[in-house]
């Protein structure tokens, strides 16, 4: 939360307290300008501290200046500071004096607390301000007091920081909690004032650091311990020479294994800050050797912020000492590289770095091949090139990487590593040109990048050779399929015509002699970007290429005739049986070609569409298998794509010349009835799914076809081009979601996610993301979108980006609408659950289910959090929507509490999207459901009600003098 938010919150709670605050100092007497102040503006201490217009310097004088006119009661005003920092709302009696007896002060401001008193200031949103101005507080009156009579009175200081301790030691939380970080605060003040020297002030500091360091570093809460290893860490990095020993680091080490993972980050930030200090430093390295282990560990962990920072601890240590990693050690931390995460792939790249300082670019260069084909997959070698670029220069040296290509080394390059370098190559081209990051690789930062000059740079040294390194690995169709993207990303008009035409003779030769449909789509995507510099070698491919397939369509189709036309010898038939499939090889092989190339380039004048759809609808119709001609299960395959290419160049033809209605009767006629034959090719193959393979093909042609031919076609200045427009049925609707459900959801996530697992992972997600598409354009209302919104916790590793892409643009959409929906994708969940515990809500409750519940709920909240105000009706919605549906389980019997109202917990969840303004609101509509004024036998079953409108009612003080000392959680 930046500072400015902040303020503005704390700002809001302190306007809520003052008519309270007022009423709680009214009987106090202004002594000296500050209670003037106070006494005039009608506010604490405390509220003048958090006024952003007031300055703690000034305010630090004021109180001075009153505490030499009256020390006991400029002490009791510290007090009170301190008390009304930790939440109580009591008032010290004015005419307490010293000696104070501390404990029964917080004894007795303990029972002052309100009924909402378990939040407290330092655990509310606002905590970061609260920090600041509070502790701030505390330090400037220090700094105001240093230089003044008052410094070294043996009062000053003794009594206000033994109030502190005495805080920081109480049973009760937020006194605890206050009372540390406010002694913090001041130990770390005490540490740069130039009184330093004297030995009092020494001996005062190591007392609170005995008392509140020492023993709050243990605390049971985990902000206590985080402050408190926090603040050690700006103490050691600022003060390394002052009151603590280097040894005291060991705090910082022993806090790795501390349960918390704020406490362990907040201990790897400081030790990384501290490894780097050369004073500190050998005493890191000593505690370093003692917990490598645990480094390690945490470096293979989960927590993917903590792997970074240990790995980054372990490269400065290796880089101070390098006999402190084994080499095994240091190979399963290099492997890191191909981690998920960015940052911390990039931190195993800066280690590996490190490892390779003195060798030469050559060597490094093997080195890391050898390091990739021992530990690395192919898909992986994004991964490796991504957490290199940036950290090492070598991953763009494409000079170097041409020379090894090219020329005879020794020792020579294998054929996996030649692969692996035309990988490595053509990858660190791409990243630099486009400064896209690898497909499922997760980081805090998605802007891409492009490296400046690298077009250039790229296009001078790979033009020259590249049809050499194209002839010279050509056996290899990975090795092809890489190097006829580079063209795609170079500036061709750097290009002489005579390496541009060199290299279409190349594809040329390829495009009619590689089977492999990789190949073939990167060779016709590279003739798309050659036809801008080349057409009329172009014009010759597309032409034999579909002269080819016509003249194999037809020999395929008499093999046919003559195989089961014939009755002679079975050697005859045998023969026939042998040229059929050498014809049906051949079809195959032209029908690829084809496909690739309609793909890129609009071929509809050829005519295919009428003969492929003719032949799609045969097999629809004579699915029993019958069938003469059967096409090949790879044949419908690209026939269906041949389908979806022509009928996408027809219509954006169409949409071209929107203005020429004549010439647009004729091709929208045509293409409505493609259209609706190839509707009825897609639903039948979905609908069968004898052939999983072909129905997820014909699902995703079909959700693409559905947002091609949306609404957005009504829009059109032409009659025909409105007449193209489809409006899935509810048929329709339920044909994809029934296949994307069993498709997607049908699986556990974890095996989803498993590296075994990737292609498989892969096509699930673009079955997802063809739903997701419907729902962001409207097609599917985002009311039906809740069977998939109700997976989103669970299946939130594989499949939560797509699906939080699609909840922000229904969001976008119609922010009530999709209120309903997040309710709706609850619902779905809850009532499985209740059914699954035959409606018995104290069973539901303590179920995982409900745990998983509430999780799921948290995740959707967040959805709402960009933009509150926008989104504020759509919350709104969803708050009143759930209590409406609690109200619609009230039982007849007065005292029992409805069936549905632990469904509260659920929506509460949301309560943290609800503006201040609307809460009332939400109050009053919440009051519907009414609780019993006598307590029933089942109490504990109201305790939703309570807790929903404890957390409406938390920005809400209440004005009742209510104790609430029962509600405090007293910890040791």
């Amino acid at each position: 939360m930046s500072d400015s938010s902040s303020d503005s919150e704390v700002a809001v709670e302190m306007e809520e307290n003052r008519s309270q605050s007022h009423e709680d100092f009214q009987d106090d007497q202004p002594m000296g300008a500050m209670r003037a102040e106070q006494s005039e503006m009608g506010r604490t201490l405390l509220q003048l501290v958090l006024d952003k217009n007031q300055k703690h310097e000034n305010l630090a004088c004021l109180w001075v200046n009153e505490y030499m006119l009256d020390s006991t009661a400029a002490l009791v005003s510290f007090f009170q500071f301190v008390v009304e920092a930790s939440g109580s709302h009591y008032t010290i009696p004015k005419d307490t004096h010293m000696p104070f007896a501390y404990r029964d002060l917080v004894i007795a401001a303990t029972v002052q607390f309100r009924n909402v008193s378990l939040y407290y200031p330092m655990i509310r949103k606002t905590a970061a301000s609260f920090v600041k101005y509070v502790g701030g507080f505390g330090q400037s009156l220090l700094k105001a007091a240093d230089g003044t009579p008052i410094f070294f009175d043996n009062i000053f200081l003794k009594e206000i920081t033994g109030f502190v301790m005495t805080c920081s030691e109480s049973k009760v939380r937020p006194f605890r909690h206050t009372g540390t970080m406010i002694g913090l605060k001041m130990m770390t003040t005490l540490q740069e004032l130039s009184t330093l020297n004297s030995g009092l002030l020494q001996n005062l500091w190591l007392s609170m650091f005995q008392v509140i360091f020492v023993n709050r570093c243990i605390d049971v809460v985990d902000d206590i311990r985080l402050l408190c290893l926090s603040e050690l860490g700006l103490w050691l990095e600022k003060y390394p020479d002052s009151f603590l020993r280097p040894d005291h680091a060991r705090y910082l080490f022993e806090g790795l294994q501390d349960t918390s993972s704020k406490v362990r980050e907040s201990c790897l930030q400081n030790i990384l800050k501290l490894s780097r200090n050369e004073i500190l430093r050998p005493v890191c390295l000593e505690q370093g050797k003692k917990l490598k282990r645990l480094l390690m560990n945490i470096c293979v962990q989960p927590e993917n912020e903590l792997c970074e920072l240990a790995l980054n601890i372990l490269t400065d240590f290796c880089g101070s000492s390098s006999g402190f990693l084994e080499e095994e050690e240091c190979r399963l931390l290099e492997q890191l590289m191909f981690a998920a995460n960015r940052g911390l792939a990039q931190a195993a790249a800066s280690f590996s770095n490190q490892r390779r300082k003195g060798a030469t670019d050559s060597e490094n260069l093997r080195s890391l091949l050898e390091f990739f084909n021992e530990n690395g997959q192919y898909e992986h070698t994004a991964y490796l090139v991504d957490a290199l670029f940036g950290t090492c220069d070598l991953i763009v040296d494409w000079r170097l990487m041409v020379q090894m290509l090219l020329e005879e080394q020794r020792p020579q390059l294998s054929k996996k590593e030649s692969s692996t370098l035309i990988e490595i190559l053509y990858r660190g081209v791409k990243q630099a040109i486009t400064g896209e990051i690898p497909p499922g690789r997760y980081t805090k930062n998605l802007v891409r990048r492009p490296t400046a000059g690298s077009v250039g740079l790229a296009t001078e040294i790979l033009a020259p050779v590249l049809s050499k390194l194209i002839e010279k690995y050509s056996t290899d169709s990975e090795n092809v399929k890489n190097l006829l993207e580079l063209p795609q990303m170079l500036d061709l008009r750097s290009w002489s015509k005579y390496q541009v035409v060199q290299l279409l003779e190349q594809i040329k030769e390829i495009l009619f002699t590689t089977t492999g449909n990789p190949v073939l789509r990167m060779g016709a995507r590279t003739l798309v970007h050659l036809s801008l510099v080349e057409a009329s070698i172009i014009s010759e491919i597309l032409s034999n290429a579909v002269t080819n397939y016509k003249i194999a369509f037809r020999t395929w189709q008499e093999s046919y005739g003559a195989l089961y036309g014939s009755s002679g010898s079975s050697s005859s038939t045998s023969s026939s049986v042998k040229s059929q499939k050498v014809r049906q090889s051949r079809l195959l092989e032209t029908l690829r070609l084809v496909s690739a190339l309609y793909g890129q380039f609009d071929l509809s004048g050829y005519h295919l569409t009428e003969s492929v759809l003719a032949s799609l609808k045969r097999v629809v119709r004579e699915s029993d298998g019958s069938q003469r001609d059967a096409l090949p299960l790879e044949g419908r395959s690209l026939y269906m794509e041949v389908c979806y290419f022509s009928l996408s160049w027809d219509l954006k033809r169409a949409r071209k010349h929107e203005d020429d209605e004549l010439y647009l009767v004729e091709l929208c006629a045509a293409l409505k009835k493609h259209f609706e034959d190839f509707l009825f090719v897609t639903r039948d193959l979905i609908r069968d799914m004898r052939n999983v393979f072909l129905a997820y093909e014909s699902y995703n042609y079909l959700c693409d076809l559905f947002v091609l031919f949306g609404e957005q076609l009504v829009l059109s200045p032409s009659p025909s081009v409105n007449g193209l427009t489809y409006k899935p049925t509810i048929e329709d609707i339920r044909l994809v979601e029934t296949f994307m459900m069993a498709y997607i959801f049908r699986d556990n996530p974890s095996e989803i996610v498993k590296e075994c697992n990737f292609d498989e992972l892969q096509k699930k997600r673009r079955v997802l993301s063809g739903y997701c598409k419907l729902v962001a354009f409207n097609v599917v209302p985002s009311m039906r979108a809740s069977v998939v919104f109700q997976h989103y916790d669970k299946f939130f590793e594989p499949f939560g980006d797509i699906m939080r892409a699609a909840m922000e643009r229904a969001v976008d959409i119609n922010c009530v609408n999709y209120g309903m929906t997040v309710l709706h994708s609850l619902l779905l969940y809850y009532r499985r659950i209740m059914a699954n515990y035959k409606d018995d809500p104290e069973r539901v409750v303590d179920s995982d289910e409900f745990t998983h519940l509430l999780s799921l709920a948290r995740r959707l909240a967040e959805t709402f959090n960009p933009s509150l105000v926008e989104n504020r009706r759509g919350v709104l919605t969803l708050h009143r929507a759930g209590i409406m549906f609690v109200l619609e389980s009230v039982p007849s019997d007065p005292t029992s509490a409805p069936k549905n109202l632990i469904f509260l917990r659920v929506i509460q969840e949301f309560v943290p999207q609800i503006l201040v303004q609307d809460k009332q609101n939400i109050r009053e509509f919440l009051d519907g459901i009414e609780e019993p004024s006598l307590p029933s036998c089942r109490r504990e079953m109201w305790q939703p009600l309570e807790e929903y409108r404890s957390a409406l009612n938390q920005k809400v003080r209440a004005r009742s003098k209510i104790g609430c000392h029962g509600d405090l959680k007293s910890e040791g």
